[in-house]
């Protein structure tokens, strides 16, 4: 498999993708697109975009750890097409972790002495579930509504009925009821 095609003919359709997304899109519903594409690259950068930090670094923690934890289990071997392709497909869900395996270089999974053989499969499934995690993280962000202006003090003390209502006329003060008088 030509690598350097690969890569390219990926970037090309991910561009396209993108100009695509940008123009048909509603443009409330564009900064969903742009923040699917940011979430590809970083795990949880789509939900900071949206104003949802705790949740994307929540996952760019975990995303990153787990892939971490594979690589330092796999002896930092990248994964490659011809040593396991599903491994190397589900490593295109995650655009960093992608882009870190291009530089490192595919190279072929030659067991070194320091390296138990039994270690380096579970190292790739770390790996490649990193990037299949990534795309369901990808696609809660198309249910996420932005983060919306902070609350201040006196809307919360104002009801929202009241905000709304037309102004009201003042009260006219009641008539006193007249007291019956006692027979005597």
């Amino acid at each position: 498999m030509n690598f350097r095609f690969s890569g390219k003919a990926v970037l090309i359709v991910l561009g396209a993708l993108f100009i695509l997304v940008s123009l048909f899109m509603k443009k409330g519903e564009r900064i969903k697109g742009v923040a699917f594409f940011l979430a590809w690259l970083v795990p949880g950068a789509g939900h900071v975009l949206l104003g949802k930090w705790k949740k994307g670094l929540f996952f760019f923690l975990i995303l990153g750890a787990t892939y971490a934890f594979g690589m330092w289990i796999a002896g930092f071997r990248p994964v490659s097409f011809d040593d396991n392709p599903f491994y190397f497909v589900g490593q295109f869900g995650s655009g960093a972790t992608l882009l870190i395996a291009k530089l490192r270089g595919a190279e072929k999974a030659i067991i070194r002495d320091g390296l138990n053989p039994s270690w380096f499969d579970p190292g790739l499934l770390y790996v490649c579930v990193v990037g299949l995690l990534n795309l369901v993280v990808m696609m809660s962000i198309l249910d996420v509504k932005p983060a919306e202006v902070a609350v201040t003090e006196a809307d919360v003390l104002r009801p929202a009925a009241a905000a709304s209502a037309p102004p009201m006329a003042p009260a006219v003060p009641a008539a006193p009821v007249p007291v019956p008088e006692k027979p005597a």
